[in-house]
């Protein structure tokens, strides 16, 4: 979960806009502590380092400092996380969070699937048949780079998407956040 939620944070930051040709310590900092319809404390992100950077990218490791709500059941049950505060923000649920993160992942996944399908499509027009494999790195190395451009195997969980050829159709398929084959956050394309 810090994990995910420092890659939110991360990638919200350095999405916004930034002057200057290079990026520096400061603008990321301002960029970061900028977030959303209210600001972070400034003191509570610390940039630690510009890691890489082109002309049109950035990124930089940071950390910021969050404040954690815990709560129990009754007395002698086990803590849990249930909310997390954001410099200056009101407390935000973990449910909350979660559904947020997830539902960006749903989208990711979903544009990830509609890159492979055209991936295909495109081999298909210029060939007259499908990609003869049945398994998405086999597929992959045949789409990428001449394809498609953007080199796409797992779906936004990290799970491997499935490919299978059908005739003259096929399917992609991500097993979605629990990664189970038959369960509701399953995505099929075509449906």
């Amino acid at each position: 979960m810090k994990g995910a939620l420092h890659l939110l944070l991360l990638t919200a930051g350095l999405s916004s806009a930034c002057s200057g040709a290079r990026l520096s310590h400061d603008e990321a900092r301002k960029q970061i502590v900028e977030i959303g319809t209210s600001t972070l404390v400034p003191e509570a992100v610390e940039i630690r380092r510009i890691v890489s950077q082109s002309e049109n990218f950035a990124i930089a490791e940071t950390s910021v400092t969050l404040a954690f709500q815990f709560k129990r059941d009754k007395p002698g049950n086990q803590w849990r996380v249930a909310a997390v505060r954001l410099g200056d923000r009101d407390w935000i649920s973990l449910d909350e969070l979660s559904a947020a993160i997830n539902d960006g992942r749903r989208r990711e996944r979903l544009q990830s699937l509609q890159k492979l399908a055209a991936g295909i499509e495109t081999y298909r027009q210029r060939n007259g048949s499908l990609p003869n494999t049945s398994d998405i790195v086999s597929l992959t190395d045949i789409l990428h780079p001449l394809y498609m451009s953007d080199l796409v195997r797992n779906d936004a969980w990290g799970h491997p998407i499935q490919y299978e050829a059908m005739g003259s159709g096929f399917r992609l398929r991500s097993y979605g956040a629990d990664g189970v084959r038959g369960t509701e956050d399953d995505i099929t394309l075509p449906p």
